[in-house]
């Protein structure tokens, strides 16, 4: 299973070259997952095309998207509990503070911090931050995809713009 992940796009509405990016490297993938701060309800819209997308609540989210997206999320995917929320708290501890507030999960998806991330605490989850498609605080904006097999450790591929 392919996992496309993106976050903090910070987009009002779509434009060219989020269309480019969603066909290149989301439309063929099983699930699509955006960690928050979509921003605009067009944006929203346009990433939901896609038949597996699910999103959650970012700070900047805002109507009707602010007040009706989930703040966390759990899905279950080829058999790997995935838990998603934006994050909040100081940079350095966003992933840890996300992670927090789920029970059992293998992989954490979180934003925020426009910050790449992907690590394995000392508990065995997986963390990760596919920092900001357009609006990296360090190094290049992107996004990221995960392999997921019953049996094996994800595999992440770093899309870079």
């Amino acid at each position: 299973m392919i996992v496309a992940v993106m976050s903090d796009t910070h987009l009002d509405q779509p434009d060219s070259l989020l269309a480019a990016i969603f066909n290149r490297y989301c439309r063929d993938a099983d699930v699509l997952l955006h960690c928050g701060d979509c921003v605009g309800e067009e944006t929203w819209s346009f990433l939901n095309s896609h038949p597996h997308f699910y999103s959650v609540q970012g700070n900047c989210d805002q109507p009707p998207l602010n007040g009706t997206l989930p703040l966390l999320r759990e899905l279950e995917l080829e058999g790997f509990r995935v838990g998603m929320g934006h994050g909040w708290g100081p940079r350095s501890q966003v992933g840890d503070v996300v992670a927090g507030r789920f029970d059992e999960v293998d992989i954490v998806c979180y934003g925020h911090t426009h910050i790449r991330d992907w690590r394995r605490t000392s508990g065995g989850t997986w963390l990760l931050n596919p920092g900001s498609l357009f609006w990296s605080r360090s190094g290049p904006g992107g996004m990221a995809r995960l392999r997921l097999e019953p049996g094996k450790d994800p595999e992440l591929e770093w899309i870079s713009l």
